[in-house]
């Protein structure tokens, strides 16, 4: 691992960083649930006993309900595609010191294209956790966002909202 990495978590500001990073991940992963959530429930409504059924597991009439791959694999990625936004918004104008240098397009391209190859570490870990192993779609979720948001948070603070990247004025997004 890179060890200049580990230093700047001496620097006060980084350790602040990270902890308000951790508050717009919560609050991008209650998106993401949520959504996650309302999908599964529109499609397997009729399983469910009622909306909370999808997070408890509380099925009509007691019969087991486990909703197909591609539907838990397209509810994934409409959450997490949602999280997106919001976490690069509150990014931009909550998180990081110099969230003005991420907020242009070459800065969003960025964003975008490393929360991707989340997306993909995100429906791997979800196939493994959930269709492989067989775990429960919850645990499965929150232990593959937890793998997410190291990437995340280390992705963002080197390569989007770093302070020694050059600063476009002409193409910075105004939110």
């Amino acid at each position: 691992m890179n060890t200049r990495f580990l230093q700047v978590f001496k620097n006060k500001q980084t350790t602040i960083e990270f902890l308000k990073s951790i508050a717009v991940g919560l609050a991008s992963n209650a998106v993401d649930f949520l959504l996650t959530a309302v999908f599964l429930y529109a499609y397997g409504h009729e399983y469910y006993n009622g909306f909370l059924g999808v997070f408890t597991g509380a099925m009509r009439g007691g019969i087991e309900y486990s909703p197909p791959f591609s539907v838990y694999i397209t509810a994934t990625v409409i959450g997490f595609i949602s999280a997106v936004f919001v976490n690069f918004i509150l990014s931009s104008l909550f998180v990081f010191k110099y969230g003005n240098v991420g907020k242009n397009k070459r800065g969003f391209i960025k964003f975008v294209i490393f929360s991707a190859i989340g997306l993909g570490i995100t429906s791997l870990g979800s196939w493994i956790g959930y269709d492989v192993m067989g775990g429960n779609i919850w645990v499965v979720k929150l232990i593959v966002q937890l793998i997410v948001f190291v990437y995340n948070f280390i992705t963002r603070r080197l390569f989007v909202f770093n302070a020694e990247l050059v600063r476009d004025e002409e193409n910075t997004i105004t939110l």
